[in-house]
C-alpha cells in the first residue's frame, strides 16, 4: 500500500474515532481521553526512559491514568473538587518509590515521570471539563469544536505555508514552518471558529474565536516543543501506532500546550 492510502486510511479512521467517540456520549468521550492520554505516556516514557525496567517505564504510565480516571468523576460531579487534594499521594508514591529502585539514577526517573504527568496527563484531563462548560450536562459542541477547530489550524498552516511560506518560523527547531502558514492558519481557522458560532452557543462568536487563536498560537508551540524533543533524541516519529503518521504524540503535539491556554481563557472570560 503507498504511503498516500497509508496516511489516508489512518487518517480517516482516527478523525472517525475521535468524531464518534466524542458525540456518542460523555463516557465514550472519557474513555477517547483515557485512550490519548495512555497511549501517549506510554510512548512518552518508552522515549525518555528506553533503558529502565519496566516499572520504572510504567510507574509513571500508571500514576498519570488513575489521574485521568480521577479527574473524569470530579468533572462529573461523582467526586468532590477536595479530591484534586489526591494528586498529593500520587505523586508521593513516586518518590516513594525511588527508595527501592537502587539503579544510579533515580532522581532522572523521577524528573521524567513528573514531566509526562504534567506535560500530558493534565491537558488532557482537563480537556475532559470542556464537555461541561456553563453546565451540568455533557455537551459534545466545545470539545468538538475544539477538535476541529485544532486540525484547522495543523492542515492551513501546512497547506498555506507549502503554497507561500518563504520565511521560516523556527527554522532551528523546525525548517518546514514558515511565517505565511502560521498567519494563514490564523487567518482561516478565525474564520472556522466563526462558522462553528452559528451553530454552537456554548460560547459567544469573540470567544469561539479568541479560541481558535490560541489554539493556532499555543498549539504551534506544542508543535515545536515535540519537535526540540525528538531533534534531541535524533528520532523522526514519536512512535508508530498510526501507520504513516507516527505516533500518538506527534498526532497530539498541540494540544498539550493549546489546551490549557483555551481553558484559561474561558475560565477567566466567562
Amino acid at each position: 500500500m503507498s504511503n498516500f492510502w497509508q496516511r489516508a486510511i489512518t487518517g480517516s479512521l482516527f478523525v472517525l474515532s475521535v468524531v464518534g467517540c466524542t458525540l456518542f456520549s460523555e463516557w465514550s468521550f472519557f474513555i477517547l481521553l483515557f485512550a490519548i492520554n495512555f497511549l501517549c505516556l506510554l510512548e512518552f516514557f518508552e522515549l525518555m526512559l528506553p533503558d529502565k525496567n519496566w516499572i520504572e517505564k510504567y510507574l509513571g504510565v500508571i500514576a498519570g491514568s488513575i489521574i485521568n480516571i480521577m479527574f473524569a468523576f470530579i468533572i462529573r460531579g461523582d467526586l468532590s473538587h477536595g479530591w484534586f487534594y489526591h494528586l498529593i499521594p500520587v505523586f508521593m508514591l513516586l518518590f516513594i518509590v525511588k527508595l527501592y529502585e537502587n539503579t544510579g539514577r533515580e532522581f532522572e526517573t523521577l524528573a521524567f515521570q513528573i514531566l509526562g504527568i504534567l506535560y500530558i496527563c493534565l491537558p488532557i484531563s482537563m480537556l475532559g471539563d470542556f464537555g461541561y462548560f456553563n453546565s451540568l450536562d455533557y455537551s459534545y459542541s466545545l470539545p468538538l469544536g475544539f477538535f476541529i477547530l485544532q486540525w484547522s489550524s495543523d492542515t492551513f498552516a501546512y497547506l498555506v505555508g507549502r503554497q507561500f511560506g518563504k520565511h521560516k518560523l523556527f527554522e532551528r527547531i523546525s525548517p518546514k514552518k514558515t511565517w505565511e502558514g502560521s498567519i494563514g492558519a490564523l487567518i482561516l481557522t478565525v474564520g472556522i471558529a466563526f462558522l462553528l458560532s452559528r451553530f454552537w452557543d456554548d460560547i459567544n462568536t469573540f470567544d469561539w474565536m479568541m479560541v481558535a487563536a490560541l489554539i493556532v498560537v499555543f498549539g504551534t508551540f506544542g508543535d515545536l516543543t515535540e519537535s526540540l524533543m525528538k531533534r534531541n533524541l535524533n528520532i523522526k516519529d514519536s512512535g508508530t501506532l498510526l501507520p504513516g503518521h507516527g505516533g500518538f504524540l506527534d498526532r497530539f503535539d498541540g494540544v498539550f500546550l493549546s489546551i490549557p491556554a483555551v481553558y484559561f481563557y474561558l475560565l477567566f472570560s466567562n
